[in-house]
């Protein structure tokens, strides 16, 4: 099967999104189908043809009038009818491929796959609104993630398992460093969760709630409690100051490759990511995810690893959690455990075996008429470049 992804941005820029079109992609091309990745381009210096670990991309000029995008995507439209699937990453890709290239595309073969809403709260209505009509314009939809089903009111065709790389069973344990130290990895954004963290280590060893002689967990290490934060984002300027004015053992390394690797540094993964909550699950080391509204809260605690992690609503909640869990070894230890045998199920050849079902089930259904594409309510334009999400 030759299957088309149509995608914001990819390799080599890093994200949620980008890594799970990679890994999915990756997993198609060992399953024997062709892949190919059209994609923004974001940066100047990059070409407009190009290759990663076997995965051909395309680049279509992002950062140019819609004239040229459209223009380009009309030179190379056989990229998209000459596959038997086109795979839309996000609701504003969607659009923008229907405003370029209707009607030059058959839409039985477009599916589209939602990867959440930026956990945006209160969610706007016109990002319901938006997802609605996207159902009409896609042959099938998959959700990554239970909660976008409550949140945009529209029901998914196929919701999986993300997969995981490397397997939990290929992953050489690691022994648990003591309880004193923990890592985040990810976005340093409003929406993550990285203040909430910040905040309960600040409560730690402001309050001293830390057990600094006891015999429980601490009594090794009198030291203060540390994180250690692997990421960027628009709060780093901000969490600087802060880390330098109150002196917080708080260390602020930027972007790292591998970022996942340093999971296994610390006793604690404070992390809210979908993907670095498994990565850490599977690194045996217990995750405490932060949520700070009711749809965070749905991601945190309504999905398949939810009951395998500890979710706390503050950093009052996630300073008193950390206290607890580094005092009783065996109870976070238990955890622990469940979690690593949970995601020894996630594959991400098995992830694809999914989308291939629900791909090869709807190419085989009778022809349908197409939609009337042109007769929907104007959608606001959507820059190639800063597309929202949804």
């Amino acid at each position: 099967m030759k299957i088309a992804f149509f995608v914001h941005r990819f390799y080599p820029h890093v994200g949620g999104v980008e890594k799970y079109v990679h890994e999915l992609a990756r997993a198609l091309l060992q399953l024997g189908h062709q892949v190919v990745v059209v994609a923004g381009k974001h940066l100047p210096n990059l070409p407009e043809r190009d290759e990663y670990e076997g995965i051909a991309i395309r680049r279509f000029p992002a950062l140019r009038s819609p004239l040229r995008c459209r223009l380009w995507l009309w030179r190379n439209v056989s990229l998209f009818t000459g596959a038997d699937v086109v795979q839309v990453s996000n609701t504003h890709m969607l659009e923008l491929f229907w405003r370029m290239l209707c009607p030059l595309v058959d839409a039985r073969k477009v599916f589209l796959m939602r990867h959440g809403t930026a956990c945006v709260y209160p969610l706007p209505d016109h990002h319901r609104t938006r997802a609605q009509r996207a159902q009409g314009l896609a042959a099938g939809v998959v959700h990554d993630g239970r909660f976008i089903e409550k949140w945009l009111d529209v029901v998914p065709d196929l919701c999986p398992d993300q997969g995981l790389r490397p397997r939990a069973e290929e992953l050489a344990p690691v022994a648990e460093p003591p309880p004193h130290r923990a890592v985040y990895v990810g976005r340093l954004e409003p929406d993550t969760g990285i203040q909430t963290y910040v905040e309960a280590v600040a409560l730690l060893n402001r309050k001293r709630l830390v057990n600094r002689g006891g015999a429980n967990g601490f009594s090794e290490h009198p030291g203060p409690f540390e994180l250690d934060v692997c990421g960027d984002g628009s709060l780093m300027s901000e969490l600087r100051s802060r880390v330098a004015r109150e002196s917080l053992p708080v260390r602020l390394y930027g972007w790292v490759p591998d970022a996942q690797r340093r999971i296994s540094e610390a006793c604690f993964a404070l992390v809210d990511g979908r993907m670095a909550i498994q990565e850490a699950m599977a690194r045996r080391r217990l995750v405490i995810a932060a949520y700070h509204h009711p749809l965070k809260r749905d991601y945190i605690c309504g999905e398949s690893y939810s009951p395998h992690l500890v979710a706390v609503g503050s950093a009052e909640e996630a300073a008193r959690a950390l206290q607890r869990f580094a005092a009783h070894r065996e109870e976070r230890q238990a955890i622990v455990e469940r979690a690593w045998h949970y995601t020894c199920n996630l594959d991400w050849q098995r992830t694809a075996r999914s989308f291939l079902d629900l791909w090869e089930h709807r190419l085989s259904l009778p022809r349908v008429a197409r939609r009337r594409r042109w007769a929907m309510p104007r959608l606001p334009v959507v820059s190639q470049a800063t597309g929202a999400a949804g």
